[in-house]
């Protein structure tokens, strides 16, 4: 099976950022587990007193924070944001692997031999 860079990325925002700001915010609402430090308990009780059009707010930034962490990410898979300096840097690569067939995805060569995922998200 082949999978395009496109595919990757709308899996990824389907699969990892289009809930994560909601479900941080629903956990720091609802914090799971028996031992609630203070912290968590002030912060659940503000989520909660939040109105409608705060909380809207609280979303929205919330879901901004996700999308550039996953944007960041990206560009460090594929070379925009550089992890390592100097003139002797590894890269990194990404790839899909399914039985004998892999397909690269990302990569932070210099001459990166495909397109950046960044620019898909």
């Amino acid at each position: 099976m082949f999978m395009e860079a496109a595919t990757l990325v709308e899996l990824l925002r389907h699969v990892v950022t289009d809930d994560a700001a909601r479900d941080a915010i629903a956990q720091a609402e609802k914090p799971s587990g028996r031992n609630q430090s203070d912290d968590q308990k002030k912060r659940a009780a503000w989520i909660s007193a939040l109105s409608a059009g705060e909380r809207a707010h609280l979303e929205y930034v919330a879901s901004h924070a996700v999308h550039a962490t996953a944007f960041g990410l990206l560009c460090v898979l594929d070379g925009a944001r550089k992890i390592e300096d100097g003139i002797d840097h590894g890269h990194l690569e990404l790839r899909y692997v399914k039985g004998q067939s892999s397909t690269l995805l990302a990569s932070s060569a210099d001459h990166m031999p495909v397109p950046p995922l960044h620019e898909l998200l």
